[in-house]
């Protein structure tokens, strides 16, 4: 797989994180004429949604730190017909002016900011002063026995793995206290499971390799041949210990 972003939008969206982006959008109940931002929109999936409801009832924009992500982005929306406004930006400095919103949105990306605090307050500050914020991010890593799973298996592979960041932020406690401290108020934090269904673990398991940044970027340095063992064979090691 040349490009992760065209990876992540095949292999992950489709089944994991296109059932969030529904379900945190029905959370959120965007209405018309409302501005709404995707922060850490990644191909744009959240955005998307927002579009399907809305069309051009509202105006819908996602930024992204990588600029890969919003290619694939960007072609997706134009396949469907949405109109969102695509802007390469960090969450830490979020290209926008005070107020400028009036619904944040942010899907499993809070724990992967280099500077969370500065994040949440700079969606606070493009927020209008009614605004409001919805985020999502992942309970801990001891919830998700899969993940363990795959998250040693990398480890005992390649001596490295990302998975443990990405369920870095699964204290309720840690969530309010980041949030509060940003000058949100009436900050509630909800518990919530899916289940999510993959066709076939050989394709998913190519994908999570190939979107973990940090693994991509050792197979980098290795010759394609060996990039291509790693990914072939860690599905024997973790296939057998998916539950029936």
């Amino acid at each position: 797989m040349s490009n992760p972003a065209e990876g992540y939008e095949r292999f992950m969206v489709p089944p994991l994180f296109e059932p969030w982006a529904r379900r945190l959008v029905d959370a959120a109940n965007p209405q018309a004429g409302e501005r709404i931002l995707d922060v850490a929109c990644g191909t744009g999936v959240v955005a998307r949604e927002v579009a399907r409801r809305l069309g051009t009832s509202a105006t819908i924009a996602g930024v992204d730190l990588n600029p890969a992500m919003l290619e694939v982005a960007r072609l997706a929306a134009a396949a469907r017909g949405a109109t969102i406004e695509w802007r390469e930006g960090r969450a830490e400095v979020l290209p926008f002016a005070d107020r400028s919103f009036d619904l944040v949105l942010c899907q499993f990306a809070m724990m992967f900011f280099a500077d969370r605090r500065a994040a949440a307050a700079e969606m606070r500050r493009v927020l209008s002063g009614a605004g409001r914020l919805l985020a999502s991010v992942w309970q801990g890593l001891e919830r998700h026995p899969f993940y363990e799973t795959l998250h040693r298996t990398i480890q005992s592979r390649v001596g490295i793995s990302a998975l443990q960041d990405i369920f870095s932020l699964g204290r309720v406690e840690e969530l309010t206290a980041l949030f509060t401290a940003a000058g949100f108020g009436d900050v509630t934090v909800t518990p919530v499971s899916m289940t999510a269904s993959f066709t076939g673990p050989d394709a998913f398991l190519a994908g999570e390799i190939d979107v973990d940044t940090r693994l991509f970027h050792r197979c980098s340095t290795q010759t394609p041949r060996r990039a291509e063992r790693l990914s072939t064979r860690s599905p024997r090691t973790c296939v057998p210990r998916l539950p029936p």
